[in-house]
């Protein structure tokens, strides 16, 4: 086995962690990729050729604003909040805090993968705490360029502890960029142009000790995305029998080369050509699914999360439209709202909706979105082999929640599943759907 070689200095090029040469990488630079920012950019009319010099925390800012950045998530942290609240202040708008990292760097990555330019604004104990929505996205991909500002804290001075961004950059084989001293606006844009790029999240590496900084600033604007959004399971829902082909893929596209040619998997029928073990628990499903199913036409994106129900993006059914990691549904749905379509569901399970899942609620809430979640409560874990959930713990937890939720208790009766799921669709506020299938 390769020896792990110590990170090299590679300045402020677009690197990542290549696990089978246990090495860091350079991916090239701009110019190689045909992407010379210089090329690519336009002056912007509103700010004339003068350059200026401002902070870094609001060049930044403004970078976002001038890369055409929609959605712009973030969870209060210092040197990190400064920048957040000035991308509200310079789009006139009023800041909508997150309260959870992971969620944050979902909803980011749900409006990227719709088709917009995002960004998550995090410090690096932040990014760390969104670590499984972070990989997943990796390997998921975005359609818009997709970029994290992560702030470092290198001295501890305002974090719990000293923690080395890079060697956590390192693990998930994100790439990432060193922001330079004088170069951090220009530094945004080209990581918006590599993320479009690879189809990829980037990580631009800032050291919160330079925010205070003041930098020359030429503004610029980057052309429109020139990808759409499309639908492809075979890509964008996480799960074991699409794995190792979603690898493949995601090598490829690190190392430059054409992913599409590629061997794809026939992606199994629900629920026959599943495993027997998880066969007999995705068919109780199957009647909700064949209602849902008609009303697609209706809906624009339905966000999955890592569990049973997330299979039936498969034929016949073709109901989820992308997935993450256990719970990330509903921050998937939420960023797709922002970034475009209009009309999202998320569907998730039970134990997911309970790890991570009801943390989106809050985030819907908080947007005032119309988000429609599909609770499918069987009362187990059946991916991983039926663990139990506590009785009565959902039932707790959907509590706050009771005016928005519309009960199913017989799932197998068609009519009773399309008058939910219908009326449900037709809201114009947050609906949430709990079909019940214990008893």
């Amino acid at each position: 086995m390769p020896q792990e070689k110590d990170f090299p200095d590679f300045g402020t090029d677009l690197v990542y962690f290549n696990r089978t040469r246990r090495e860091f990488l350079k991916l090239g630079s701009l110019a190689v990729a045909g992407l010379l920012l210089s090329d690519v950019v336009r002056p912007s009319l509103s700010a004339g050729a003068s350059v200026r010099t401002m902070r870094s925390d609001r060049a930044v800012a403004l970078a976002l604003r001038d890369a055409g950045a929609r959605v712009v998530t973030h969870v209060p942290a210092t040197g990190a909040v400064a920048v957040f609240d000035a991308v509200n202040e310079l789009a006139g708008t009023k800041p909508v805090y997150s309260f959870n990292e992971e969620t944050a760097y979902s909803v980011a990555h749900g409006a990227a993968l719709s088709g917009a330019r995002a960004a998550a604004v995090l410090k690096a104990h932040g990014l760390a705490k969104a670590a499984n929505s972070v990989i997943d996205s990796l390997t998921l991909g975005t359609t818009g360029g997709f970029v994290t500002v992560a702030l470092d804290d290198p001295e501890g001075a305002h974090s719990d502890n000293i923690f080395p961004l890079q060697d956590f950059l390192r693990g998930t084989g994100i790439p990432f960029k060193r922001a330079g001293r004088e170069t951090i606006y220009d530094d945004v844009l080209e990581c918006f142009l590599w993320s479009e790029k690879l189809t990829v999240p980037v990580v631009l590496f800032v050291d919160s000790r330079e925010l205070s900084r003041e930098p020359p600033v030429l503004r610029k604007t980057l052309p429109p995305v020139s990808r759409r959004y499309s639908r492809d399971a075979l890509r964008h829902v996480l799960c074991p029998p699409l794995a190792p082909y979603q690898r493949r893929v995601l090598e490829a596209k690190l190392a430059g080369k054409d992913w599409r040619s590629i061997s794809e998997p026939v992606l199994p029928p629900v629920p026959q050509g599943l495993p027997a073990l998880w066969r007999q628990a995705a068919a109780q499903f199957v009647p909700v699914f064949e209602i849902f199913q008609a009303l697609r036409a209706q809906i624009d994106f339905v966000g999955g999360d890592t569990g049973l129900s997330s299979l039936f993006a498969f034929p016949p059914f073709a109901c989820v439209d992308a997935c993450s990691y256990y719970g990330g549904s509903l921050p998937l749905a939420i960023g797709a709202f922002l970034g475009g379509p209009k009309r999202v569901w998320a569907v998730t399970g039970d134990y997911a909706f309970l790890a991570a899942g009801h943390l989106g609620l809050i985030e819907a809430q908080a947007h005032r979105i119309p988000l429609k979640v599909l609770i499918l409560d069987n009362g187990r874990a059946m991916a991983t082999g039926g663990q139990p959930v506590p009785e009565g713990l959902l039932e707790r937890v959907l509590g706050g929640w009771t005016s928005f939720v519309r009960r199913i208790d017989t799932p197998a009766d068609p009519s009773a599943v399309r008058e939910a799921l219908s009326r449900a669709q037709a809201s114009q506020r947050l609906e949430i759907v709990h079909a019940v299938f214990r008893g």
